[in-house]
């Protein structure tokens, strides 16, 4: 297989005032909630996460876990303890461990079992979950993904990963450059909370019957997000879709339950509206992931209703 070739970040057009990424000098400990803004990371046309990330010197970086979900879209396990990242490749890809060249750093990547680089981290509290949170300079991610024969590109807000030859359309995510810090923002609704927390579990597989972590089927996944807030709902999309009211699909706020028809009954499938026009689900063929809910090719004709389920 040919090695394809990393889109540099140094050749991307970059928009004014968008900061690139870039090898870090030194590591740093001070950051503040008014430092983070919302970034997007999407692997070819899917919305992998919209986490908060801050740029300091010049540097992005990201929430370590983030980055672990955006790795699995790739096939790409990985475990995170004592300042050491793992990362093992699964199928077919076998990544490119040539011109290896670790420096210096507190914490250790490993790719395949082989030390690949060494980088400084910080840890910060990340917005979306209110929790301490490893961050990672993003440019050193790259050049793994470089190893990984997988393209990347940049805008200064969202970072496409594609595996094509030409980055796909991902259309408006609704990231704007410059968005309101956390700290100026108001408090989540409970709805947004349960978006939140719903987020953690992208890239879980999809089983049958599952309703935890190891795997989860669309309504084990409905039903055990709304658990974790206290809230009870029936075991199937059937029955979920009976709980509460209807709302219009103009009229839905992040928390509200959509259902499709995709094996022949009307309420078949069930997701959790995240906003934007967008619902997260655990789907057959990827497990958790977010998509569009008018995407023409799949779930927009096969949306059937959507409910307010009274949280």
């Amino acid at each position: 297989m040919k090695k394809k070739t990393l889109m540099s970040l140094c050749a991307s057009a970059v928009c004014a005032g968008a900061a690139l990424f870039t090898a870090p000098a030194a590591a740093f400990a001070d950051v503040s909630a008014s430092d983070m803004t919302m970034k997007g990371i999407v692997f070819n046309q899917d919305v992998v996460s919209k986490p908060y990330g801050f740029v300091q010197n010049g540097t992005t970086y990201l929430p370590i876990w983030y980055l672990m979900q955006a790795l699995h879209q790739l096939q790409v396990n990985s475990h995170w303890a004592n300042q050491s990242w793992t990362l093992v490749t699964s199928g077919s890809t076998t990544p490119d461990l040539s011109n290896v060249n670790p420096g210096t750093g507190t914490t250790s990547i490993y790719l395949n079992g082989e030390l690949v680089q060494k980088v400084d981290t910080v840890v910060a509290t990340d917005p979306s979950s209110g929790k301490p949170t490893t961050y990672m300079p993003a440019w050193y991610i790259m050049q793994l993904l470089n190893r990984l024969q997988v393209h990347s590109k940049w805008n200064g807000t969202v970072w496409q990963m594609y595996t094509g030859t030409t980055p796909p359309a991902i259309g408006n995510l609704d990231i704007q450059p410059n968005t309101r810090p956390p700290a100026a923002r108001s408090a989540p609704s409970l709805g947004e909370q349960i978006v939140q927390y719903a987020e953690q579990f992208i890239g879980t597989p999809y089983q049958y019957g599952g309703t935890s972590a190891n795997g989860f089927d669309c309504s084990g996944f409905v039903q055990a997000v709304f658990a974790h807030f206290g809230k009870t709902l029936p075991r199937t999309a059937a029955e979920q879709a009976q709980v509460g009211s209807a709302v219009s699909e103009q009229d839905l706020n992040p928390g509200d339950l959509v259902f499709f028809d995709t094996e022949g009954s009307p309420f078949s499938h069930v997701g959790i509206y995240v906003g934007n026009g967008e619902f997260i689900s655990a789907t057959t063929s990827r497990g958790v992931r977010i998509c569009k809910l008018e995407d023409s090719s799949y779930w927009g004709p096969r949306f059937t209703k959507a409910t307010d389920p009274g949280v």
